[in-house]
């Protein structure tokens, strides 16, 4: 997927064409990147974390899967595969189409079965767009609010919709409470990428590691993954 070198611009309108990251089973995906792993020049856990902090990507597109099973509850409302609300990024698998110009210009759509629900960022105005009720409701942001706070005013809680998002999210977190190491190389969308591990040192710590492949051209996050401890099943997964 050239998502960094094709398509430069944003394309707001017609979706570009990108190819899907189809997540399957844990077994699955692991038997997969055991497979296709590419053979990368070595690179320690700190250098890739300066690569994720100074990777500089004008604009993307691309199409993301996210998957959780977080063992909540089913609730109503909170949808599963299919529905078009964004409470129900929470639970189940859903594939979102993702457009990125900067963080005041992006727009993310989350696909279902009979429509989509858009949330469209333009400078400090935030629109989201429900296909199903046809119905649009618009926000405004303070300046600077977005560039702060990633996917504010967005309505999709504190989960990550990208792998941008959740790396950032966890980076914040690295302290001396977390060990930082890598674990080889992975394909991702048909894009070679290191992957950066990060372990709570804690063993009360309900954590087990969280997995973040990195681009290993453009250095941005390309798919992470959330392991519970002393389990091998992903409990949550956003991945291009």
């Amino acid at each position: 997927m050239a998502i960094f070198t094709r398509y430069p611009a944003l394309r707001w309108l017609v979706p570009a064409g990108v190819a899907v990251a189809v997540i399957g089973g844990g077994a699955a995906v692991q038997a997969v990147t055991a497979v296709a792993d590419p053979v990368l020049p070595a690179r320690s856990a700190a250098q890739l974390l300066v690569d994720l902090q100074t990777a500089q990507v004008d604009g993307l597109s691309g199409t993301v899967v996210q998957r959780a099973d977080l063992g909540l509850p089913s609730l109503p409302g909170m949808g599963g595969q299919g529905s078009l609300s964004l409470t129900s990024l929470m639970a189940g698998s859903h594939t979102l189409r993702v457009w990125y110009s900067g963080p005041d210009k992006a727009r993310v759509a989350l696909l279902g079965t009979l429509g989509e629900t858009d949330v469209i960022v333009d400078k400090g105005n935030v629109w989201v767009w429900d296909s199903q009720r046809r119905t649009a409701t618009h926000q405004v942001i303070g300046d600077g609010a977005l560039a702060k706070h990633p996917g504010a005013g967005t309505g999709a809680g504190t989960l990550p919709s990208t792998p941008q998002e959740a790396a950032d999210l966890a980076l914040k977190a690295i302290d001396p409470s977390t060990a930082v190491s890598t674990a080889g190389s992975a394909r991702v969308a048909g894009r070679s990428a290191y992957e950066l591990v990060l372990s709570p040192r804690d063993s009360g710590s309900l954590i087990g590691q969280l997995r973040i492949a990195i681009d290993s051209r453009e250095h941005v996050p390309l798919r992470a993954q959330l392991y519970p401890r002393g389990s091998d099943d992903i409990a949550f997964e956003v991945a291009f």
